[in-house]
């Protein structure tokens, strides 16, 4: 296990989530790699259609890179560190990825949504805790990191 694996999505937590995974990266001496996973998107009639869902693909995972590119730019991350832009569930896909890149820690944000709303709209968070093959580090909505060092 060598990598630190940083899941964001694109909420103005992202940036929060980064700078705990750069802090615990930079402290263990592991390889940060950055994540965005977006889901997979059906529009009637394109998706239907082998150019129009492979145009569909290409879109979503532009846009995927994008997330990832800007919650790292507004973290301070330099180019050099290695990025992800997948598509999928979330949780299913975060797990996956925990096991492809021998992941020694997953970190990812919470947005914070209580009982019910986890339970009726899921909680990606809560199935990578349960499923990660690595421990997994939970950053709430409300963190912030700039004074803090994880590694003091």
């Amino acid at each position: 296990m060598t990598r630190v694996l940083c899941c964001i999505d694109d909420s103005a937590g992202a940036v929060s989530v980064v700078q705990v995974a750069r802090q615990l990266s930079d402290g263990l001496g592991l390889e940060l790699v950055l994540v965005h996973v977006a889901p997979h998107s059906h529009a009637p009639g394109v998706s239907a259609a082998v150019a129009g869902r492979e145009r569909l693909l290409e879109e979503e995972r532009n846009e995927a890179e994008e997330v990832v590119r800007r919650a790292a730019a507004e973290a301070g991350i330099d180019s050099g560190t290695r990025t992800r832009a997948e598509l999928g569930k979330a949780g299913e896909r975060i797990v996956q990825l925990c096991d492809e890149e021998d992941a020694s820690f997953v970190v990812m944000g919470s947005r914070g949504r209580g009982g019910l709303k986890a339970a009726v709209l899921g909680s990606t968070s809560l199935h990578v805790a349960g499923n990660a093959p690595c421990p997994c580090v939970i950053v709430p909505a409300s963190a912030t990191t700039e004074s803090e060092s994880l590694t003091d």
